[in-house]
């Protein structure tokens, strides 16, 4: 026998949101397994992960809330299972609070969780179902001190996630699909977030500005804002030189593989690529934008 918390009741109290801690009750294991499946499903996709991040200078809680709006606007279902933290505790990743927790909620509590409007918890994770595309979580990814952590939408990679010349028929629609998915994904965060740039990959998060200016590169698949000082995007556009950008009302989107890009674009020059990343980071950190 093994007790638990039940945590897909909540409750009121002035202040904010908790978990029902007095409503504890002994279940079998069995019935502890399925909870705990119940919350994996709903909050992580099959790996490996496809990831579409943004970056944005402003309130990340706004840039969370405005994630979830675009992945609804898309067709998503929400599951009403978020993840949740106390608000002021600072992170790295996700995973380094340790008073976070895992909430079912309604449709009301679901909608002001998911744009800060309750005056104790944030919302770190949400899941939504996206039918052949499975599990679908808006997140925040790993972020240092003093910076807005990127947000993203993740989903299973699926056959992106396995080289090209393993490929099935099946699995190359699948591919090209997806691609085109989250390609529309990027470009409408994009548009409601305001994001100073991002990219889409897969097994890779999206570094912050100074880890850019410290030298971790951006993903081969890249998108840029038409705000940023054309030096950068000049150095993005060498990085790139043999691939053909997508031009977009919010900036410039660098297709770096297939089956992203159009035809058959060349490799990636990642020397050029880490060094175009790098003043990136550079811009942000130096304020050049504000």
């Amino acid at each position: 026998m093994a007790y638990r918390e039940d945590f897909l009741g909540i409750r009121r109290r002035p202040g904010g949101l908790v978990r029902v801690v007095a409503d504890r009750r002994i279940v079998g294991d069995s019935d502890a397994a399925t909870i705990g499946r119940v919350t994996m499903d709903a909050l992580y996709p099959d790996p490996p992960h496809l990831t579409i991040a943004v970056w944005v200078a402003e309130n990340e809680e706004l840039t969370f809330g405005r994630a979830c709006d675009t992945v609804g606007e898309l067709g998503l279902v929400p599951s009403g299972v978020v993840e949740v933290a106390p608000r002021g505790r600072r992170f790295g990743m996700v995973q380094d609070l340790e008073d976070r927790s895992t909430v079912r909620l309604g449709p009301v509590e679901l909608e002001s969780m998911l744009h800060g409007g309750d005056p104790v918890s944030r919302s770190l994770k949400a899941g939504y179902r996206g039918g052949r595309l499975g599990t679908v979580v808006v997140e925040h990814l790993f972020g240092t001190d003093g910076e807005a952590h990127p947000v993203a939408v993740s989903v299973s990679a699926d056959a992106l996630g396995v080289p090209e010349n393993l490929w099935k028929t099946q699995d190359r629609n699948a591919a090209y699909r997806l691609a085109g998915w989250a390609t529309n994904v990027l470009r409408e965060l994009a548009g409601r977030t305001g994001a100073v740039y991002g990219a889409i990959a897969v097994e890779e998060t999206l570094p912050t500005p100074s880890a850019l200016r410290t030298g971790a590169p951006i993903a081969s698949l890249p998108f840029l804002s038409a705000e940023l000082p054309a030096r950068v995007l000049d150095k993005f556009h060498a990085a790139f030189g043999r691939t053909q950008p997508v031009h977009w009302a919010e900036g410039t989107f660098f297709p770096g593989w297939k089956p992203f890009a159009r035809g058959n674009p060349a490799a990636v020059d990642q020397a050029a690529l880490t060094a175009a990343s790098a003043a990136l980071g550079n811009a942000l950190t130096l304020g050049e934008l504000w």
